[in-house]
C-alpha cells in the first residue's frame, strides 16, 4: 500500500488520531501536509515525520474560516502542483453531557463550523487541485454520533457528524465522474486526548464496557482504515461509510 508521489493533506493532524494518520501515510511514502489550528502542534508532527525520513509540511489553518482554508490550499498548490488525498479530521466539541436546552448558541456554531463547515470548505478547495491530478480521494470523518446520537457530546456534535455523512454522500454523487471518490469513516470512542478531557478513568471503563469487542479504539485501529480508503483497493467505493466502532453501533 505505497503512496509514493501522492500528496496527502490531513486536517486536525496535530495530535491524536490525526497525527497517527499522518504518520501512517508518511510510512507508506506519501508527502504529508499536516494541518492544524495549533501551529506548534502541526510543526511538531511534521518535524517528527521528517526525523523518521518521511516528507511532511506543516500548515496552520482554521477550517472554520474560508480565507484561512483558501490560503492553505493555494500554498499546497504552489508547492506541490495539486493534491491527491484529503482527510478531513478537524473538529471541535463542547462540554460533556450538556443538554440541548442548555447549549449556548456560540458552542453550537463552533461545533458545526469546525466539523461540518470545515469539511465543506476543505473539499471545496481540494476539488480543483484534484482535477489537476485527474482524480483524488476525500475521506471525511463522522462518528458513531452521526449514526445515532451522542449523549456525551450533545446535540451539536450529533448534528454536525450527521451532516458530515450527508455532505459526503452529496460530494460522492457529484464528483464520481471526475474520479474523485468520497467516503466516510465513523469511529466509535477512541482512547486518546479527547476522552481524557471528557471522562475520568471510571467513565472510560464504563464506556468500554458498552462496546461488544470489550475495549476502546486506539488510533492504530483507525489509521489503517483511512489508508485503505485512500488506496487502489477502494477504487470502486464512493459514498460509503465505514463504521470502526467495535460493534458499539450496529448499522
Amino acid at each position: 500500500m505505497s503512496f509514493a508521489n501522492k500528496i496527502v493533506l490531513i486536517t486536525g493532524s496535530g495530535r491524536g488520531m490525526g497525527a497517527a494518520v499522518a504518520h501512517a501515510f508518511a510510512k507508506e511514502s506519501a508527502t504529508v501536509c499536516v494541518a492544524d489550528l495549533d501551529e506548534m502542534r502541526a510543526k511538531s508532527v511534521a518535524s517528527d515525520i521528517t526525523r523518521h525520513s518521511g516528507i511532511a509540511r506543516a500548515f496552520h489553518t482554521d477550517v472554520r474560516d474560508d480565507a484561512s482554508v483558501k490560503a492553505m490550499f493555494q500554498n499546497v498548490d504552489q508547492e506541490f502542483k495539486g493534491l491527491d488525498i484529503l482527510v478531513n479530521m478537524a473538529g471541535g466539541y463542547g462540554e460533556a453531557f450538556r443538554r440541548s436546552d442548555e447549549t449556548p448558541a456560540d458552542e453550537w456554531d463552533m461545533v458545526i463550523d469546525s466539523n461540518l463547515k470545515g469539511s465543506f470548505l476543505c473539499a471545496k478547495y481540494a476539488v480543483p487541485l484534484m482535477r489537476k491530478r485527474h482524480g483524488g480521494r476525500i475521506i471525511n470523518f463522522s462518528s458513531n454520533a452521526g449514526r445515532t446520537v451522542s449523549p456525551l457530546l450533545g446535540c451539536s456534535y450529533t448534528a454536525a457528524k450527521a451532516g458530515v455523512i450527508g455532505l459526503s454522500r452529496h460530494l460522492a454523487k457529484e464528483y464520481a465522474n471526475e474520479a474523485i471518490l468520497v467516503n466516510t469513516v465513523a469511529p466509535g470512542p477512541v482512547d486518546g486526548d479527547r476522552l481524557a478531557d471528557l471522562l475520568d478513568h471510571d467513565g472510560k471503563d464504563s464506556l468500554a464496557a458498552q462496546i461488544p469487542i470489550g475495549r476502546l479504539a486506539s488510533s492504530d485501529d483507525i489509521a489503517p482504515v483511512v489508508l485503505f480508503l485512500a488506496s487502489d483497493a477502494a477504487s470502486f467505493m464512493t459514498g460509503a461509510i465505514l463504521d470502526v466502532n467495535g460493534g458499539y453501533v450496529l448499522a
